[in-house]
């Protein structure tokens, strides 16, 4: 008899010969590294070579399903993803919210491998236990909304991760997304399906319930968060504006970036102007949320005025809004832009910086019209869409911006690598330039973020989000994401903390819930601990689990990232700063320098070093080159394994 919370089987699906099987879960897998993400971890640590190369079929996709996916615990939608990543060669982490972690343990799978190349398009389908390869040629070409559409009118009610022509054309910037809304695998996995022949994942709502081991203790744990989550004093502004009820304050403060990340330039009324959008935005909007999320974080907005009235866009619309305008078209600009992004399937974080980037070369002279086949670089809305169009199909100069920053500036040559800014081949978030609100958790993780730039996972907490909050907050948040007394009196002094030291325990807390199949977005994961996420566990389960057992789970699989990485090449060296960081940004007449948290003290190279040296030792890795030591690898049982 399985163990509860568990649908019991892993599906592994051969492209190359279109066989499929079910293995039956192995009681100790799922004991050691809880679900999803650790599965997902552990099975490509199995199945893929460390060369591999990411784009030939012997890459394997592995997607994690966490044991509270199918139960009613709030927020518990997302699914892990663990692939060679085409970008950069590295094992980036990636989760993503949506329906398909439900339809597939509905299905009866906890996880599913898909290995080697189909010989033509294809589909892959899972109704319970009905696998099959389907025909795909007529939807090659379809762009992600439109694949999407066709695959739901054949199988609805179903969850569809479908590839636009980005994946397809193997864009090593291009992204999935899961039903109209739910991105995955930035850095290049839809190329990695693009690669292999497969279309789209089509799952359907499967028969096979899910059985929890203490039923009335765990209803009253959700009927308790449900509380907490109905009670929460900004939720009823979250149902009109979504994300960008709580975070349009990020708008009036932001501007423009130019001349490659030197100079931010600022609208004396972008506050103004922020609080025009957001209430075209409130008329506009309608809530789309993940099975089991309170929030409604997502938007479907349908702009009713203006020239692009009758246009309805999908995805968390705060990433389109601009910094010029306060206008209906100002919006709608924006808009289509982010539109056609998700149409082609492209991560629109690395392409407006592959995209800005090209413009700085352009306006330097390195790059001319010689180069971009007669075209002006110029960031207004029909070069920008031309240009997304022909990255998508590689076609001219688009074929260099495939790339990525890396890869197109190895294409250019002419010293354009030396000045591009990138951390492991990944584009920065502008809004974590840490030159900007100071270097506090989420902007190291950036950092150290193992196979990619990423910074959510450092988030402590809410306080993250936000320069300068008091340190009571930080201190009350990392007791909610279980950092240990110990540890706290390490990390907190009277008047500041240790950035570095406390960015160890954001990522076991973000490994605890992807492992579990947890949101771990600001806007539900703030209604979590890591003593309810234990006890959500042991009831769901009926493994009895601490809240400390929960955490060392998260660290091993946290460390079995960073060895999936380190077999890769990656070690201390790509945790580095991008040089300009320690240029001081020049903000309308002043200059921000980088700073800690608090704004107290100017970094130096020397300084990161410092905190890097800070971050590896509370992590118990190698100061030197950044990986595990043998000490840690047989403390979490990953013994032998780097």
């Amino acid at each position: 008899m399985g163990i509860p919370g568990y649908a019991g089987h892993i599906l592994h699906v051969d492209l190359g010969s279109g066989s499929t099987r079910r293995e039956p879960l192995d009681p100790d897998l799922a004991k050691k590294y809880i679900g999803g993400w650790g599965f997902s971890l552990k099975l490509a640590y199995d199945l893929i070579p460390p060369d591999t190369d990411p784009l030939s079929p012997d890459n394997v996709i592995v997607l994690g399903n966490g044991p509270l996916t199918g139960t009613t615990v709030p927020g518990s939608s997302e699914i892990s993803l663990t692939t060679k990543c085409p970008l950069n060669g590295a094992f980036p982490e990636h989760a993503g919210g949506g329906h398909l972690p439900l339809m597939l343990k509905t299905c009866g799978y906890d996880a599913l491998v898909v290995t080697g190349r189909a010989e033509r398009p294809v589909y892959l389908r899972i109704a319970d236990d009905a696998v099959e390869l389907c025909d795909a040629s007529e939807l090659w070409g379809l762009d992600v909304y439109d694949a999407t559409d066709a695959l739901r009118s054949r199988h609805e009610p179903c969850s569809v991760m479908p590839i636009g022509p980005a994946g397809e054309n193997l864009v090593r910037i291009s992204l999935t997304f899961m039903d109209k809304g739910g991105t995955l695998g930035s850095g290049g996995f839809p190329a990695v399906m693009g690669s292999k022949n497969l279309k789209a994942i089509v799952a359907q709502m499967g028969s096979k319930g899910i059985k929890v081991a203490d039923r009335p203790g765990m209803q009253k744990l959700v009927d308790e968060e449900i509380k907490r989550v109905m009670d929460y004093h900004l939720r009823r502004e979250m149902m009109k504006g979504g994300s960008m009820a709580m975070t349009r304050q990020w708008l009036s403060g932001m501007g423009a970036f130019r001349n490659n990340w030197r100079e931010l330039v600022r609208d004396p009324r972008g506050g103004d102007y922020a609080e025009a959008i957001y209430e075209i935005h409130k008329k506009a909007r309608k809530n789309i949320s993940c099975p089991t999320c309170l929030m409604c974080d997502k938007d479907r907005v349908d702009i009713r005025q203006g020239k692009y009235a009758g246009t309805t866009i999908y995805d968390t619309a705060i990433m389109a809004a601009p910094f010029k305008g306060g206008t209906v078209d100002d919006y709608g600009d924006a808009l289509r832009e982010m539109d056609l992004t998700n149409r082609l399937g492209i991560c629109r974080i690395q392409w407006s910086a592959v995209w800005d980037y090209m413009i700085y070369l352009y306006e330097q002279g390195t790059l001319t019209k010689e180069d971009t086949g007669g075209i002006e670089l110029k960031k207004d809305p029909d070069t920008t869409l031309k240009m997304l169009r022909m990255t998508a199909r590689r076609e001219g100069f688009g074929e260099v911006m495939a790339e990525g920053i890396v890869g197109a500036t190895r294409r250019i040559g002419r010293g354009a690598e030396r000045e591009a800014v990138h951390v492991k081949g990944f584009n920065i978030i502008s809004i974590q330039d840490p030159r900007m609100g100071g270097m506090g958790t989420m902007e190291f993780e950036g950092l150290v973020q193992p196979g990619r730039y990423a910074t959510q996972q450092g988030a402590v907490g809410s306080p993250s989000y936000n320069p300068q909050r008091p340190l009571q907050q930080w201190m009350q948040q990392a007791r909610r994401c279980g950092v240990p007394e110990e540890a706290i009196a390490r990390i907190f002094t009277s008047d500041s903390f240790n950035a570095a030291r406390l960015t160890r325990y954001g990522e076991d807390y973000t490994s605890v819930c992807n492992c579990l199949g947890l949101c771990n977005r600001l806007y539900m994961g703030r209604f979590h601990s890591l003593r309810s996420l234990a006890d959500f566990y042991t009831k769901t389960t009926g493994i009895d689990t601490s809240p400390v057992e929960m955490a060392k789970a998260g660290e091993r699989c946290w460390n079995l990232l960073k060895i999936l990485n380190c077999r890769a090449g990656f070690y201390r060296k790509d945790d580095r700063p991008p040089h300009v960081w320690f240029t001081p940004l020049k903000v309308n007449g002043s200059e921000l320098p980088m700073m800690d948290y608090y704004r107290t003290k100017v970094l130096t190279p020397q300084d990161i070093d410092r905190m890097l040296d800070d971050f590896y030792d509370e992590r118990g890795w190698d100061r030197e080159t950044g990986a595990p030591t043998a000490e840690k690898l047989k403390e979490l049982g990953l013994e032998g394994m780097l």
